[in-house]
């Protein structure tokens, strides 16, 4: 698989000759394989899976060797075998795990995957563009009214009717005050206005993540012009070769210009594909630059503690023209 050759050639960047490959979603990557529960890849130049009884058959469907191990010790036994100078360890792996792990090899940690992972394949647009479909799809189908945790559930069970494995995440859908919050969870409160809904759905591992917010009022349409502008602006932006944050940079700006800098409390976005938050951030401190077929979503907000909440979030694809995935009208 070109997967594994582009992997090794990282381990082999970093003057190492072995990785250890634990995080379920770079397993996956990699082999096609989703452990159901802990699972390594040895990454050498002929790599193998380890995994326990309960994913061997699973695994076996996989292109590359498998063998199963009862504890870590086995584990270490067979990393030792090869006799390893330099291993490459991720950042995820439990530090319990890692220490009965380590031996007398040089190490380091390091997530050499996340870099392969943010530039998506055709496959992996496809199935990132089929659970955006199921989750706008679902959206459409249900009535924003009564309570906030009905309609999350009503939300969640569309999508799941319609084809995703499960909700990208809990949904939100927070409302009134309460939408001053990014990350509230649902109430049973009745719905009061604005309305916040963040939803996303699962294809073939593959996530969606989009937000609406549903206002009333000449005043709270205002603030959503504010959120479409900045948005407007900072899609324009986002092509190759621009540095990740300066696209959060241009987004505050157009903020700012309306008085509301301190109230975009959080990231511009993140990318998104077998993790809802993974590589790049659209943040002031990330240095990455965007590049040609990385998909991110541009998510501006203002909060306004004690008052009221606003987010509109879509999904780009990022190309010399960066493409908007989402289909669903910014107004509701």
């Amino acid at each position: 698989m070109d997967r594994l050759k582009d992997a090794f050639d990282k381990v082999l960047e970093k003057d190492c000759d072995m990785a250890v490959i634990s995080k379920n979603e770079n397993i996956f990557y990699l082999t096609g394989f989703k452990p159901s529960t802990r699972a390594f890849l040895i990454l050498v130049d002929e790599p193998f899976l380890m995994v326990t009884s309960m994913d061997v058959d699973e695994a076996e469907n996989s292109s590359i060797d498998v063998f199963e191990f009862k504890k870590s010790e086995d584990v270490k036994e067979k990393i030792e075998s090869l006799s390893p100078m330099a291993v490459i360890f991720e950042p995820s792996l439990p530090i319990g795990t890692f220490s009965k792990l380590k031996g007398s090899f040089k190490f380091i940690i390091e997530d050499i995957i996340g870099d392969l992972r943010m530039i998506k394949e055709k496959v992996e647009i496809e199935y990132i563009k089929k659970a955006l479909r199921i989750a706008e799809e679902s959206f459409m189908e249900i009535r924003v009214q009564g309570v906030e945790a009905r309609i999350a559930a009503d939300l969640e069970y569309h999508m799941k009717v319609n084809g995703s494995m499960k909700p990208a995440f809990d949904t939100i859908v927070t409302s009134g005050v309460r939408s001053s919050n990014p990350h509230a969870e649902v109430s049973f409160n009745r719905i009061q206005t604005p309305v916040v809904i963040d939803w996303g759905a699962t294809w073939r591992y593959y996530y969606s993540d989009t937000t609406r917010t549903l206002v009333m009022g000449e005043d709270e349409e205002e603030i959503l012009d504010i959120l479409l502008d900045a948005q407007k602006e900072g899609v324009k932006t986002a092509k190759p070769g621009v540095k990740a944050s300066y696209i959060d940079k241009v987004m505050r700006g157009v903020i700012s210009e309306y008085g509301y800098e301190d109230n975009f409390i959080h990231s511009t976005g993140h990318g998104i594909g077998l993790e809802v938050h993974e590589p790049p951030s659209l943040s002031a401190n990330e240095d990455i630059k965007l590049e040609k077929n990385m998909i991110v979503t541009i998510e501006p907000g203002i909060y306004i503690k004690g008052k009221f909440g606003f987010r509109i979030e879509d999904m780009i694809l990022i190309k010399k023209n960066p493409k908007i995935l989402n289909t669903l009208p910014s107004r509701i």
